[in-house]
Order: C-alpha cells, then sequence, then structure tokens
C-alpha cells in the first residue's frame, strides 16, 4: 500500500508551497526536474491556501512529474487544471479531517481523470499510519458526500491505496500490483480473525473489516520484514524505547 511517504523511495522532491515563497519553490521545483526527480508539493488544503494550484498552473509548473497533496479547497477550474497537465493528488483524509482542511474531494478528483493515491500525510498529526483506517474513511466520505452507497467502491478503494497509489507517485510500472517484472511488494493479510471470519468479497473484506493486527505477511522487494504476525527486522521494544529518549532529549533541550 502507497502514501506520499513512499516519496523518498521515490527518489521524490516534496514541498510545502503554503509555507514557501514563490521565487523559492520555483526554484527548487526547476532544480528537481533539470534533476529528473519528480516532485510532491502540499497545495490547497485548508482555505487559507486557496488558489495554490492556480498559482502553480500560472506559472507552468504543473505536470505528469508533480503531485499535489490535499486539494481539498481547489476550486473546479483547479482540479481542470490539474487534470489537463496530468499532475497527480494524494488525499490523506485523517490529518484533513483532524487539523480542519475539510473534506478530500475524492470522487470528483477522480472524474476528472486525475492519478489519485491515498496517504498518511504525517504520523504526528494522525497518530498512525493505518492504511486499512484510511481506505474506510476515504470510501465513507466519498459515500457520504456523494449521498450514494456505491459512489466509491470497496475495490476502487482498495485500488487507490495499491497501484493507484503507486501510479500517482509515478510508480506504477514498478509496484502497486503483483505483476511480472514488478517488485515482490506484498501486504498478505490473514482471514483466520474472528473479524475476517466470513470470507466474501475480499476487496470488501479488506476495506471494510482488516486492521494492522490481520497483516500475516510483509515483503517489501523481495525481503520478508514480517511474518506470521511478527516483525523480521526491527525490535519494536527498542523503537519504543529509542523514540521516547529522542523526545525526552527534545523536551530537555526546549
Amino acid at each position: 500500500m502507497h502514501g506520499h511517504r513512499d516519496a523518498e523511495a521515490a527518489g521524490r522532491v516534496e514541498l510545502a508551497a503554503v509555507d514557501l515563497r514563490p521565487e523559492v519553490y520555483r526554484r527548487e521545483i526547476e532544480v528537481a526536474r533539470g534533476l529528473g526527480i519528480p516532485v510532491t508539493v502540499h497545495a490547497c488544503g485548508p482555505r487559507t491556501a486557496a488558489g495554490q494550484v492556480k498559482a502553480l498552473a500560472d506559472a507552468g509548473l504543473l505536470g505528469p512529474d508533480l503531485q499535489v497533496v490535499h486539494a481539498n479547497c481547489a476550486t473546479d477550474d483547479e482540479i481542470g487544471q490539474l487534470a489537463d497537465a496530468g499532475a497527480a493528488v494524494s488525499v490523506s483524509p485523517f490529518s484533513e479531517l483532524l487539523i480542519g482542511y475539510g473534506l478530500p474531494r475524492t470522487t470528483d478528483l477522480l472524474a476528472a481523470g486525475i492519478r489519485v493515491g491515498l496517504s498518511v500525510d504525517t504520523t504526528a498529526l494522525t497518530g498512525n499510519a493505518d492504511m486499512f483506517a484510511i481506505m474506510k474513511v476515504t470510501q465513507g466520505l466519498s459515500n457520504a458526500l456523494a449521498w450514494d452507497e456505491f459512489a466509491l467502491t470497496a475495490r476502487q478503494a482498495l485500488g487507490l491505496a495499491t497501484l493507484d497509489g503507486a501510479r500517482s507517485l509515478g510508480l506504477g510500472e514498478v509496484t502497486g500490483s503483483l505483476t511480472p517484472g514488478k517488485r515482490a511488494d506484498l501486504v498478505v493479510v490473514s482471514p483466520a480473525g474472528p473479524n475476517l471470519g466470513v470470507l466474501t468479497d475480499p476487496a470488501q473484506l479488506v476495506v471494510t473489516a482488516a486492521q494492522p493486527e490481520n497483516v500475516d505477511t510483509v515483503i517489501v522487494d523481495g525481503r520478508i520484514l514480517k511474518h506470521g504476525g511478527a516483525l523480521t527486522t526491527l525490535d519494536a521494544a527498542r523503537i519504543g524505547r529509542d523514540a521516547q529518549q529522542a523526545l525526552d532529549g527534545v523536551l530537555a533541550r526546549a
């Protein structure tokens, strides 16, 4: 499953447009393009960021190698500009809800033919990186806004977290699906848990019922990182201790 936190793996340059002056982000995007590096820009999230997509379009900075995160307050015309430029959008509903960015425009973006993926944004805001929960809330918000139970299906939501997410990062030919020649990137969900005990439509079950504890195996580029429900390369207890020590250090210096 993919979100814009995969930007580092994709060799991306990530910018928060709302925090940068135009002369700064223009130069950074131009430099990235000169190096052949795709760019992720946080734009049109809160209402105070209105017009940022138009500014990028007017400056000629939108393109297939640029991914916009959020776009909650993007106008219909701006969505059209994103589509015309072939730019991608990553929606991060949990962080957007928590910090008052309004509601994601997932179905509007999809209807415009834009490549859309799901993201965590940052765990400092969301508290976790639970893509199962992100799929659930994305589907729920889309259907609620449309007053239609089937505006965004479970299979579409699963696609946003997998192949469509990879495509939105420009990695559609590398990962996102079980296809010969792509990386062996797998998240294996076990149906043995009581919440998954009645196996019907797999996509529906994964999106609406699955939770992180149902993940049996994780393989990244052929490397097994989790097997039998246990981490194989990381010490979770040590990570927790290191994180607490790092926080203690920050608080002490502050």
